[in-house]
């Protein structure tokens, strides 16, 4: 079970709601300043909050300043904005949507209501602070399957338990009624498995376009995550120390790439010393004898962070990996061959990509891989954000198995084609 559309309402450049068909590997494609990155974020922003309920939309890699700056300059001036999810469960779609409002005595962006639509009947969450650790079922339909629920951020989800809907107030034939009904919806699958514990399931990692610095000699320090890659180098000493099954698993598909891109032959950590807290270098081989990172061209320092979040996932998890330009500093066929390694490991289940680019060879090689059968056309998806006025479209690009363009509005063929005839010497 994996997300399958993102949507966004009322989002900076985003008017109306725009639609995102979400496949395990998916590009993001369009102009600068079309809303790409503002996607990539949101979708973070949303699966965090539905996970661990922290809305943040200024977390490292991505900074969309307070609401005003976030909900769409309109007239009149929109007063909230949603994002949303849908998600394949037990034969039907499950949609989620979050509305945002400006918290009240702040800037900042806060929910004020969280919709879970089902394919017989809907729940709506209003999220009122006051009510912190209790819940009023203030409306309901039972032949429509229709509640609304009051409740604090805290608890919205624990509703779905069967001893949570203890925190609603009173006995009542709607208090009964969403008892069976949500009993219902987890009697669904045999496996037991509810609608909404697909939040405790996924995991998400967003890179920014990798700046990562190469140091001649690293000194260990505290292990964080770093959308820039600064805390590979000593992810890497480490598991080479006491995992050195997993190290050498790791270092044969680190390996595996950099041959089939031209980039590297092998990587090795050296240290310096006999503590696992001593100063050590990662050296690669390129021609001749292994050299240190500094010395083999920004390529490799800039690529190795995307290539070990994505070759060491967890299989127990849904990954997503929300990648911003990854083919910075990548010559094209190592652009290419890097689309390559995302769509076999898409193709693998349990990882999604979402891929923000300007490389036709990324593009053009997920085309190769899917003539030649690598992944499934229904697993890819191109998007393409076209700007119109003040606003920006999204449009929804599948292909066919020969990898011809389902959907590409004439705008989007006639980009490439100017850009095609302008290197073949012909004027506009």
């Amino acid at each position: 079970m994996s997300i399958t559309q993102f949507t966004m309402e009322e989002v900076r450049c985003f008017a109306e709601r725009q639609t995102l068909e979400i496949r395990p590997l998916t590009f993001l494609v369009g102009e600068n300043s079309t809303g790409k990155t503002t996607a990539l974020a949101c979708f973070h922003v949303l699966a965090d909050y539905l996970r661990n309920r922290e809305v943040d939309f200024n977390s490292h890699p991505y900074s969309m300043g307070i609401f005003k700056d976030i909900v769409r300059n309109s007239r009149p001036k929109a007063e909230t904005f949603k994002l949303g999810f849908a998600y394949k469960h037990a034969n039907e779609n499950v949609k989620w949507t979050v509305k945002f409002v400006e918290k009240k005595g702040g800037f900042e962006p806060t929910v004020s209501s969280v919709t879970v639509k089902f394919s017989d009947g809907a729940i709506v969450f209003k999220i009122k602070d006051e009510l912190e650790w209790e819940g009023d079922l203030t409306a309901f339909d039972i032949k429509q399957n229709q509640y609304q629920i009051n409740c604090g951020n805290d608890i919205f989800t624990n509703l779905f338990l069967d001893m949570a809907l203890d925190f609603l107030k009173g006995e009542s034939d709607g208090k009964i009624a969403l008892a069976k009904y949500l009993k219902a919806r987890g009697n669904a699958v045999s496996s037991g498995y509810q609608p909404w514990d697909i939040w405790d399931t996924i995991s998400i990692f967003s890179t920014s376009p990798i700046r990562s610095r190469p140091k001649r000699t690293y000194d260990p320090t505290r292990e964080f995550d770093d959308p820039e890659g600064s805390d590979i180098p000593m992810y890497l000493t480490r598991i080479k120390a006491t995992q050195n099954e997993n190290w050498e698993a790791l270092k044969a598909q680190l390996v595996e790439f950099g041959k089939s891109s031209g980039l590297f032959q092998n990587i090795e950590v050296k240290n310096f010393g006999q503590a696992l807290g001593g100063p050590f270098q990662l050296r690669f081989k390129v021609r001749g004898p292994n050299a240190n990172i500094i010395d083999t061209g920004y390529g490799v320092s800039q690529i190795l962070p995307i290539l070990v979040r994505v070759l060491n996932h967890n299989p127990h998890e849904v990954n997503f990996s929300l990648l911003q330009q990854p083919e910075v500093h990548l010559h094209p066929k190592a652009q290419a061959e890097l689309s390559s390694l995302l769509a076999k490991l898409a193709n693998k289940g349990n990882q999604s990509f979402i891929v923000e680019t300007h490389s036709d060879y990324m593009i053009s090689r997920a085309c190769i891989d899917i003539i030649k059968g690598n992944i499934r056309p229904e697993d890819v998806s191109l998007i393409y954000f076209e700007p119109k006025g003040n606003v920006v479209k999204v449009h929804n690009i599948g292909f066919d198995d020969m990898a011809n363009l389902i959907g590409a509005p004439t705008n989007y063929r006639d980009f490439f084609l100017k850009e095609s005839k302008r290197l073949m010497g012909f004027k506009d």
